[in-house]
């Protein structure tokens, strides 16, 4: 059976010091690339026109990275938002835009699932620290990415609950996070702090598109059954 293609979106260094001889690069980090086979899928990491994009592909992944530019769900920046990239902002969010109106699906990983909230209508928060309510620690450094550390409470009947049960261990590598949700999607997942930590479409509104606000590419060391998020892209891309 021939393998779907998966697309990535890459990640840019404008300058990236001892890194890319200091030339602008896109870039995917391997943890999603060994994911994606790892699941049966063929991974495709190449920026292109978004029509094109969405005909060859036959599944889309967005990843991690910066923050998601203010201004693209109606707010000025505050004081304590960080990096944002506005190139990849818009690229990103066209490209939701674009697979909605189709049957393929997409995941949205930690930023990715924030674009996605975004594309389609949803707000952030420009740093945990702006919520009223007391949060966890979101952005676990310096301890290593490939260690859990908290819990997520998984909404029953979902793909999550089926694999995990009531809850899960994950990663947490993120400043940001969903505010107001877009209306084509629905919580499955938040943290015992509140904040969403997984989305996905609501039946009949949308393709099946999901996010995880975690790494769960870089669990699966630890919790093999992290890899069901990356199956269920790669089977829906099978079937779309």
């Amino acid at each position: 059976m021939t393998k779907p293609i998966i697309a990535i979106v890459a990640n840019q260094y404008e300058f990236a010091e001892n890194v890319f001889h200091h030339h602008p690069a896109s870039y995917v980090p391997q943890f999603f690339l060994t994911a994606i086979k790892a699941a049966g899928g063929l991974p495709l990491v190449e920026p292109a026109a978004i029509d094109r994009y969405v005909v060859l592909a036959d599944g889309f992944l967005l990843t991690g990275g910066q923050g998601v530019t203010p201004i693209l769900y109606g707010e000025e920046p505050q004081p304590k938002l960080g990096m944002t990239l506005l190139v990849r902002d818009q690229f990103e969010i066209s490209l939701v835009q674009a697979v909605a109106k189709t049957q393929k699906p997409l995941l949205g990983v930690c930023r990715g699932m924030q674009v996605l909230n975004v594309a389609l209508g949803g707000s952030l928060y420009q740093n945990l620290s702006y919520r009223t309510e007391p949060s966890l620690k979101h952005m676990q450094i310096p301890t290593a990415d490939t260690q859990p550390t908290h819990t997520v409470n998984l909404a029953p009947g979902t793909l999550l609950a089926d694999t995990f049960g009531d809850s899960v261990l994950v990663n947490s590598l993120h400043q940001q996070a969903i505010k107001q949700i877009a209306n084509p999607l629905e919580v499955v997942a938040r943290a015992s702090d509140g904040v969403i930590e997984a989305v996905q479409s609501i039946a009949g509104v949308t393709p099946q598109m999901r996010g995880v606000q975690w790494h769960p590419e870089m669990l699966l060391n630890y919790e093999p059954r992290q890899l069901v998020v990356f199956q269920d892209l790669v089977n829906q891309a099978t079937t779309a």
